[in-house]
């Protein structure tokens, strides 16, 4: 193997994943094969479910082309790209001058996440446990006071 270039710089987290992708990661637990190990497949794991895993090649060469007429260094660009932040108080922990127009710059270029939309559902949480939702606990609140078709009604006093 040869070594074209020595340092070429530090890597974004797309740029990171694209490379485990390449290497034949993949969330298919069939995919775990010997090419990749057990370390890189737990990081190309946690990526897939961070801001890289929603970008796209054009979006982050865009972002990076557009940032530079701030003025910004590699390591706050990349910093941007991996955080995507949403807000004007996420965005200035990086960067602290012209963060409304990055924080604008960000919703406009890099792909927003696709996280689906929360149902009125019960949901099930981590330990599997029904959780209720806001209407189905005023619901049940408003049904305390009438028994159940054959139960006798409690009495409190």
């Amino acid at each position: 193997m040869k070594i074209l270039k020595a340092d070429v710089g530090a890597l974004d987290n797309f740029e990171v994943l694209e490379f485990l992708k390449s290497k034949g990661a993949s969330k298919n637990d069939l995919s775990r094969v010997a090419r990749v190990t057990q370390s890189e497949y737990k990081v190309f794991d946690y990526l897939v479910d961070t801001p890289a895993g929603t970008h796209t090649r054009e979006s982050v060469e865009e972002f990076k082309e557009k940032c530079r007429q701030y003025g910004l260094g590699n390591d706050k660009i990349l910093n941007i790209i991996n955080t995507r932040p949403a807000s004007v108080v996420e965005i200035y922990a990086i960067v602290e001058d012209n963060a409304d127009e990055l924080v604008e710059l960000v919703a406009e270029v890099l792909t927003p996440p696709t996280a689906p939309s929360p149902t009125p559902e019960a949901v099930t949480n981590e330990i599997g446990a029904e959780t209720m939702n806001v209407e189905q606990i005023e619901q049940n609140d408003g049904n305390k006071e009438k028994p159940e078709f054959g139960e006798a009604p409690m009495e409190t006093s």
